[in-house]
């Protein structure tokens, strides 16, 4: 959806609450003035009978996608963000995108700022103005620690992202479909708090590992390059997706004689076809799903 992209401007330095209040304007004029065009004008005429209301057609599925990086001392965080979004354009080019992210201290940012409050309030606002077929696709990218995920804001630590309060968070928006990725170390420790029926989860861990790419020059984490750029991946289905990722990511392991992260995948059982479908069919029109069967 390009309404709410182009109303995204920097914002000016100041606290969180007004960050708060810039994200509020924003999704409420795409509720507001973009989710629904204005109704024409009537136009009276000669004829005694009531001209039949057009049935309006059902609108289009979409992807909805937020992207969080939650630390401010690795760039690699702010391009997993990136180089989802474009992952997720790919699929949807219409989809509907807003990004957050955490600076260093002395550097601008044009994206308001990845904290727990604004990752709640996205969250609620995501829930409003999805409809019942659109999917949505959340990346939290950020260094890890057990049950949860760290926060850095200008090089200040913040109490970090609970995996009690990603699932409150995720709580409004349960009725779609929603695919979580986690990248971060120790990942796979948020799994059990989160799973749902109509979720899938893909972490660059399991409970107790570690993982690659929170270097501060590097240009994504590892299992967020694996995954986002990977070559062809809109061919396959997402389980596909996650063992190809997976595989890169072993191999590259053993090549420097790192321990293995052992990247997870959770699926729920309400979309268990989701995970196998194409991801280049998600938002097929009837034509493409001939050229992409199933």
């Amino acid at each position: 959806m390009i309404c709410l992209q182009t109303l995204i401007s920097p914002h000016p330095k100041g606290t969180n609450k007004n960050i708060l209040g810039v994200l509020a304007l924003l999704i409420s004029l795409f509720i507001t003035g973009c989710a629904t065009p204005p109704p024409e004008p009537e136009v009276e005429t000669a004829s005694s009978e009531p001209a039949a209301e057009p049935v309006p057609p059902p609108a289009p599925p979409r992807l909805l996608f937020a992207g969080f990086a939650l630390h401010s001392q690795h760039k690699a965080f702010k391009n997993d963000v990136l180089s989802a979004e474009a992952f997720a354009k790919s699929i949807d080019p219409n989809a509907l995108v807003i990004k957050l992210a955490n600076s260093a201290k002395g550097e601008e940012s044009d994206w308001p700022q990845a904290t727990a409050e604004n990752f709640q309030f996205v969250m609620a606002k995501m829930a409003e103005v999805a409809r019942p077929e659109d999917k949505l696709l959340l990346l939290l990218s950020s260094r890890g620690r057990q049950g949860g995920l760290r926060i850095n804001v200008a090089n200040i630590n913040h109490p970090p992202l609970t995996a009690a309060s990603i699932a409150q968070a995720l709580e409004p928006i349960k009725s779609t479909p929603t695919l979580v990725v986690l990248s971060a170390c120790y990942s796979g420790s948020l799994i059990k708090a989160l799973e749902a029926p109509n979720r899938v989860i893909l972490t660059a861990t399991d409970v107790r590992r570690t993982s690659l790419g929170c270097r501060y020059k590097l240009g994504n984490t590892y299992f967020g390059d694996a995954l986002f750029n990977q070559p062809n991946a809109l061919e396959g289905s997402i389980e596909q997706w996650m063992k190809q990722a997976t595989a890169a990511i072993e191999g590259l392991e053993k090549k420097t004689r790192r321990t293995a992260s052992k990247p997870q995948i959770y699926v729920g059982e309400e979309v268990r076809d989701w995970a196998t479908q194409p991801l280049n069919t998600w938002f097929a029109t009837p034509n493409q799903d001939a050229k992409n069967p199933l």
